[in-house]
């Protein structure tokens, strides 16, 4: 199974041009995978955390408008307790997010900026997944989470462009 070895804190770093806020790794962070590879993402690394279609925000809020349309409209409680259930779950959902996921956000997104070490999609996506488990994630939230990547084909195409690396050794170790 995997572990982190280090989760140093990652503070929020402001605004990216598209509203969502920006975090920068204050140290390296490391994982351990199952295969007993280590995954590290570099001091200085910058992540907007995970990202969610707008539609799904609107999930919730949208099944309970519709439960309460339901019940004014004379639908009776079964239909529309249901679709307000559904709602409230939804919402409940984004609302206990777990804070630490923030750790498996970053491993993800280098990975996706890594084609030479994660040439294939599918492995930074794994990665994902075991940065999940390593969280101790609940699968009410991981799988949701890991199947939104998946279905997503797209990688992370910003990079560090405001940062020099620090190359040590030829490995680049954070960035400045």
């Amino acid at each position: 199974m995997a572990r982190f070895l280090a989760t140093p804190p990652v503070p929020a770093n402001g605004k990216r041009p598209n509203g969502k806020t920006e975090y920068r790794a204050s140290g390296p962070l490391r994982l351990e995978r199952a295969d007993g590879s280590i995954a590290e993402t570099p001091t200085g690394w910058r992540s907007d955390g995970g990202s969610f279609p707008w539609w799904a925000k609107l999930l919730g809020p949208f099944y309970l408008a519709v439960a309460i349309g339901g019940l004014l409209l004379g639908l009776g409680y079964g239909i529309s307790g249901i679709v307000g259930l559904i709602g409230a779950l939804i919402l409940l959902w984004f609302l206990t997010l777990p804070d630490r996921l923030i750790y498996a956000y970053f491993m993800h997104d280098r990975a996706c900026q890594q084609e030479v070490d994660y040439p294939d999609k599918r492995d930074a996506d794994q990665l994902l997944d075991e940065a999940m488990k390593a969280l101790k994630i609940s699968a009410i939230h991981r799988w949701p989470i890991y199947t939104y990547v998946r279905m997503r084909s797209q990688r992370v195409q910003w990079q560090q462009p405001e940062f020099q690396p620090i190359v040590v050794g030829g490995e680049v170790v954070g960035w400045e």
